[in-house]
């Protein structure tokens, strides 16, 4: 079958889930830049890791295309997976602290981070602000603010309600400020 860009995105997956792998390459075009932008921000602007993180949900849109329902949304299964590759990705690559050093050290080195953010360059600063915010509190004003999901959208991909999610999002903002106005 030929490849569709005028169908939905939900329509879309449905074909791949159908084994038309041929209609991945709109989803594809659609979506790569969004996730690579989401991925390397949530990755403190590393690029390289974006980039291969973005290519992994795209492996794993194929390897779990059974697991997408009619009724969804597709753009909210798709960022719950990068959620899970970037978890993956971080889960296995840290090692965990060995003893209270290496926690003291973890400690003051962002300390230091959050001293060391100046008022030169107002979106340089607040790029170094959400940098300093822990993942969680990073995501969930990127998928708002950058990638513009609503916030049951968000509450879907956290598994809370709407209500949980705006109050996350809220604490996230502020925890935000304190930071970019120390």
């Amino acid at each position: 079958m030929p490849v569709s860009t005028s169908l939905s995105d939900e329509d879309l997956m449905l074909r791949v889930q159908a084994d038309d792998l041929d209609q991945l390459t709109p989803l594809f075009e659609r979506y790569h830049g969004p996730l690579f932008g989401f991925l390397t921000r949530l990755n403190h602007g590393d690029q390289e890791i974006g980039q291969d993180l973005t290519q992994n949900v795209f492996l794993r849109v194929l390897k779990y295309r059974a697991s997408f329902r009619a009724g969804l949304r597709f753009r909210t299964w798709l960022y719950q997976l990068a959620r899970h590759v970037h978890a993956d990705h971080w889960q296995q690559r840290r090692p965990a602290p060995t003893d209270l050093h290496d926690l003291e050290h973890t400690t003051a080195h962002g300390r230091a981070a959050q001293a060391h953010l100046t008022a030169t360059d107002c979106a340089q600063s607040v790029q170094e602000a959400l940098a300093l915010l822990p993942p969680a509190q990073r995501e969930i004003l990127d998928l708002h603010r950058f990638q513009g999901f609503d916030y049951a959208e968000i509450g879907q991909m956290l598994g809370c309600s709407e209500g949980a999610a705006r109050v996350k999002a809220h604490r996230a903002l502020e925890a935000l400020r304190t930071l970019y106005f120390r």
